[in-house]
């Protein structure tokens, strides 16, 4: 998100010469019409965060850094309460800037999504040479 963001603030300050060469960057054959949204600061096309989304804090720092959403995967229904995180989570997405909200909702989520340790991932691979 912050290298996003970041390209997105370098391509505002392009001048319009350098926005031709911006854009060859970006497509296969240079339509500067499709660079130019990103001149507004946004995105043509709405920006989702995912992955690694397991808390409301972590939806409302996605929030924070410019995303426009987030997708939060099947890993939150192996959390201690999947109903009430996923609830909280859709609060922080509105509420992102709003720390005493965030705070309340955070509280009693359960246990958080249970990740596989190393040693518990079963390997599976034919057997071979015999």
């Amino acid at each position: 998100m912050r290298m996003m963001s970041q390209e997105i603030r370098r391509i505002q300050n392009l001048r319009e010469d350098e926005l031709y060469v911006a854009g060859q960057r970006f497509t296969s054959s240079c339509r500067i019409g499709s660079i130019r949204p990103i001149r507004n600061g946004k995105l043509p096309v709405v920006n989702f965060a995912a992955g690694g989304i397991a808390t409301p804090a972590d939806a409302a720092l996605m929030m924070q850094l410019g995303a426009e959403g987030v997708f939060v995967g099947s890993g939150i229904f192996k959390s201690g309460d999947p109903i009430k995180r996923a609830s909280a989570i859709v609060k922080a997405v509105t509420n992102y800037r709003n720390p005493q909200i965030l705070a309340q909702i955070s509280e009693d989520l359960g246990e958080a999504m249970v990740g596989i340790n190393e040693n518990e991932i079963q390997i599976l691979m034919a057997e071979r040479g015999k």
